[in-house]
């Protein structure tokens, strides 16, 4: 198969990642067949699609009208499967990282078509492990996107034992002509490499929270305003580069030996949790978001991430 063979996409899972997900196919210009099991879920999607475009359309961010977009998106229920991946190229799946599930759902995807390329969002599962047991699992890749899918511009693609080399780079080639910044994980691993190095900073913010030596606010402040200021310009080791590596050195040297080792999430998080204080979702996290509604506080996430990805684009 080539890049250019592809024209329609089926997106399976219309939450968060799959609403995403589908509108940057579609606004590539490929037709997408957008999957989920009850007829809610998806009408809400497509409801936050249209709402995600009248954004773009307001920061220029758009090349034609949002209905002409939309007009490409058509809702499928799980029933339907076989007739919504009829005649397709390419599958994302994007349901719950259960990986029973995911295996259950790759077995029904290879018994209705051997020519279609199957790709998961799994954010932590291997591909080896989710294309256990399939006739023919050098189709199956990863394909990791970053939460709100549709503005955040990488995506890593990686790869299972034996997923084909072919379907690798149709996967690459597929995102960069939706406009992504594919990055190919080069060795099977869980976490890939973004959730590994954010773990690792997440281990460490846990750390300083739980000793008392910041507060939340204080703390996405100094990232703000620093290592994440710089980040959106220049990468770790153009800023390694900058700083110089002997001065790098010295610095790990000097603090390596005493960052958190814990292998376990912190107990000031585990203590919200158990409280139901979940963040957006339940109204209440390391913030207060009482009186606000979920698409109030996603509008003004997302204004503030089109702003980027408009500089981004133009640099």
């Amino acid at each position: 198969m080539k890049v250019e063979d592809i024209q329609s996409v089926v997106v399976i899972g219309a939450g968060i990642m799959g609403e995403g997900i589908a509108q940057n196919f579609a606004q590539s210009g490929l037709s997408v067949r957008l999957v989920d099991r009850e007829s809610p879920i998806v009408e809400s999607c497509l409801a936050k699609i249209d709402a995600n475009l009248g954004l773009f359309q307001e920061f220029g961010l758009l090349q034609e009208d949002p209905s002409d977009i939309t007009s490409r998106i058509a809702p499928f229920l799980s029933g339907e499967l076989a007739r919504a991946t009829e005649g397709c190229d390419f599958v994302v799946e994007a349901i719950p990282e259960i990986l029973e599930l995911k295996r259950e759902l790759f077995n029904n995807l290879e018994s209705l078509s051997r020519d279609i390329i199957l790709s998961s969002n799994t954010s932590s599962l291997t591909i080896s492990a989710i294309a256990e047991g399939l006739r023919d699992p050098g189709k199956v890749v990863g394909l990791h996107y970053f939460n709100p899918a549709h503005i955040i511009p990488a995506v890593e693609i990686h790869r299972g034992r034996q997923t084909s080399d072919e379907v690798v780079e149709v996967t690459r080639e597929l995102m960069f002509r939706v406009g992504k910044k594919p990055v190919l994980v080069r060795k099977e691993l869980p976490g890939f490499i973004i959730n590994r190095l954010t773990g690792a900073m997440e281990r460490e913010i846990d750390y300083l929270l739980d000793e008392g030596i910041v507060t939340p606010e204080d703390l996405d402040t100094a990232v703000k305003a620093s290592y994440g200021f710089r980040l959106a310009c220049l990468g770790p080791m153009e800023a390694e580069d900058m700083i110089g590596l002997d001065t790098a050195a010295r610095s790990s040297g000097n603090i390596f030996k005493v960052l958190s080792n814990k292998t376990e999430p912190s107990p000031m998080l585990l203590d919200k949790v158990d409280k139901g204080e979940l963040g957006i979702k339940s109204g209440k996290g390391w913030y207060d978001y009482a009186g606000k509604t979920r698409e109030e506080i996603g509008d003004k996430i997302n204004r503030r991430l089109l702003k980027q990805l408009a500089l981004f684009r133009a640099a």
